[in-house]
């Protein structure tokens, strides 16, 4: 600060804050005053019952009820934790830190230590070999099991309309009648025919008339007690769990509807990989799905608030090809009748619909039949 600045020459500040700084006016103040009255104000509320000294184990104590602090883990998250440190002690090994006492005779014992460890080295090494193996197979069981309660979780997570509610109550459905007597018919007469996610039994009913025999593999209860309920043969599992609970190549034939369309997509190449495991050389899948090339067989296929997506007949013939099947074909089916294309036409406001380039893309047909071969 200048002289300019302070006339005076005292060496003290003039008369208001320097423009920018914030100045709090203490003159007049009594602080001491302020905290006698603070003080007194404290020891009021504490004879009131407010405020309670007590040290801090007392009021831990207290809050616990006396016993120890409890910290609540979701159990999935528990299970992941205990899996993660069952995986630091799993492998057992002789390699472990050496000390020695500090004293004049440490650096010998250190050395004797580390010699005798090395000399036992083999001898504990194939002791310790079948402690690791067994402590791997038991860590393969956790994560086994550890990704059957997530797959769990997720699908009960999953929300919206089960088939039962979709199809049942609210008649999101279609008559496929003839569509799944073909598919019987894809199959060779005298093998035994396993139709996962058989839902109410359709297929089952169309596989009798076409002279086949099938088994039904449902996890809803309800559609498995329909389906029942008409005299058909379904067992009360969840696909998946019954594929893995098969012997290798013990099947013959499988069909699976919309397959990869309603379940969580990873389950897709679960499912076909697992096919591919359980087939019999010389066995037969065969696969039914919407065909996503048909516009307005799409707009039909998603009044059906379960399906999820559309899977591409050639993504699907590169799943099951990498999967191991051997001869992988896909047909269309479902054409539209001529008097479908003419309702069609009609809602489309009287565009001509019913050929040419506009109903190669509109009315496409509206299903695909995949058929692989192990």
């Amino acid at each position: 600060m200048s002289e300019k600045d302070n006339p005076e020459g005292s060496g003290t500040p003039s008369e208001g804050p320097p423009a920018g700084n914030l100045a709090l006016e203490l003159n007049g103040v009594d602080v001491d005053a302020i905290m006698r009255g603070i003080e007194a104000r404290v020891e009021e509320r504490r004879a009131e019952g407010v405020y309670r000294d007590l040290p801090l184990l007392e009021l831990e104590e207290e809050r616990t009820g006396g016993g120890e602090a409890e910290v609540s883990l979701d159990p999935l998250h528990e299970l992941i934790f205990l899996n993660q440190l069952a995986r630091q002690y799993a492998e057992v090994t002789s390699h472990y830190p050496i000390g020695a006492r500090r004293s004049p005779l440490g650096p010998f014992i250190l050395v004797s230590k580390k010699a005798i460890r090395r000399f036992m080295t083999p001898y504990m090494d194939a002791l310790f070999a079948k402690q690791r193996e067994f402590n791997a197979q038991c860590l393969r069981s956790m994560e086994t099991f550890l990704e059957m309660i997530k797959r769990e979780r997720e699908r009960s997570f999953h929300g919206g309309l089960d088939r039962y509610t979709a199809w049942v109550e609210l008649g999101f459905t279609s008559d496929e009648t003839e569509l799944l007597r073909e598919a019987a018919r894809r199959f060779p007469e005298g093998k035994p025919i396993v139709h996962l996610y058989s839902g109410t039994g359709d297929f089952l009913a169309a596989a009798a008339e076409e002279g086949r025999t099938a088994v039904g593999v449902e996890e809803d209860p309800r559609l498995v007690k329909m389906a029942q309920d008409r005299d058909l043969k379904v067992l009360s599992a969840r696909p998946l769990d019954f594929l893995e609970s098969r012997p290798l190549e013990s099947l013959q034939a499988v069909f699976v509807q919309d397959l990869g369309e309603r379940e969580d997509s990873s389950e897709l190449l679960w499912m076909v990989t697992a096919l591919a495991d359980r087939l019999e050389k010389g066995g037969t899948a065969v696969a039914f799905n919407h065909h996503p090339r048909s516009v307005l067989g799409v707009e039909e296929a998603f009044t059906d608030p379960t399906l999820l997506r559309l899977v591409h007949p050639e993504t699907m013939r590169g799943l099951f090809e990498r999967a191991g099947f051997r001869e992988v074909e896909v047909i269309p089916a479902g054409e539209f009748s001529p008097a479908e294309k003419k309702e069609w036409g009609k809602k489309l406001g009287g565009a001509a619909v019913e050929s040419g380039d506009l109903a190669e893309l509109l009315l496409a047909p509206r299903r695909y039949f995949l058929e692989a071969r192990r």
